[in-house]
């Protein structure tokens, strides 16, 4: 089921059941009124929102074809401008384009045949893919190769995103080696390794307009880093300005910032959001241990 919640009153307004296999991913097009949902089986789900809900298609992203794949799920990108959705299924990612019918128009895969965790577009149409040997891949939409791999991290990296500065390209990653790792696009080089955490780094999120990188824990803690006197080029680390300990017994798994509208969840197991006061609205998604 996928559940939306009216923020200022922080009051469930409606559900939808999309599939019986567990939602793993949830996306809003905006500028389409759609919702894409990516379900644990390897399908992804689209729905207009515009009045009442109606499914639009099911698409068929992977297929559990061995063992060792059972472990994937279905993770999803959109481009910021362009018609375009990125799916992520076991060890394969996928170019989907709405605009001719939803086909897939391109398949990257991993060299390696490791399990694909994340991806994240960057809106100079290129992306990056997070995967089970602790490197990330960065991409161009136009060819099934990779342009180069970035190497830093000694664990499981669990997200990733893009931002930019002085007009400089940067890359965030966090790691269940406990650090979040700030990458320059242009020198392909790790620039700052951010090292305040005592458990795995599950999620992240920059925020352009209040210049702060919000990393969440395994452990139920939100970071707050200020990059406002960071210099050009990066040249100092982001300041940490506050940790957040919630109190919830499990990770922090997804972070969204809400201008407007919905937040959302789009887990089976029990649940609990919480709402940061903010110039953003701040939604922060928990999942308990398994």
């Amino acid at each position: 089921h996928v559940g939306f919640w009216d923020y200022p009153t922080q009051k469930k307004v409606d559900a939808l059941k999309v599939s019986a296999s567990r939602v793993t991913c949830i996306r809003f097009i905006e500028r389409k009124q759609w919702i894409v949902a990516g379900t644990e089986d390897g399908y992804l789900h689209v729905y207009s929102y515009e009045t009442r809900f109606q499914k639009i298609t099911s698409l068929r992203v992977g297929a559990i074809e061995n063992l060792e794949s059972r472990a994937a799920h279905t993770h999803l990108a959109i481009h910021p401008t362009q018609p375009y959705l990125l799916s992520v299924y076991g060890f394969k990612v996928k170019l989907w384009d709405w605009d001719v019918g939803w086909e897939c128009i391109q398949t990257f895969e991993n060299e390696e045949l490791m399990t694909i965790l994340r991806v994240a577009f960057n809106p100079n149409d290129t992306f990056a893919t997070a995967s089970m040997d602790c490197t990330v891949e960065v991409w161009s939409l136009d060819s099934p190769e990779f342009i180069y791999t970035l190497v830093g991290h000694s664990s499981i990296v669990n997200c990733l995103d893009f931002f930019t500065c002085d007009d400089q390209e940067y890359l965030v990653t966090g790691s269940h080696d406990q650090t979040a790792k700030i990458w320059d696009l242009q020198k392909m080089m790790c620039i700052h390794t951010l090292e305040a955490f005592v458990s795995p780094v599950m999620s992240l999120l920059y925020q352009p307009d209040l210049q702060i990188l919000i990393t969440g824990s395994q452990d139920g803690a939100i970071y707050l880093w200020s990059t406002r006197n960071c210099g050009r080029n990066y040249s100092c680390p982001p300041a940490l300005n506050r940790i957040i300990k919630v109190g919830c017994a499990g990770a922090v798994y997804h972070l969204a910032c809400v201008m407007g509208g919905y937040i959302f969840h789009a887990f089976s197991l029990s649940l609990r959001a919480y709402i940061l006061s903010c110039t953003a609205m701040l939604c922060i998604f928990f999942m308990p241990d398994l």
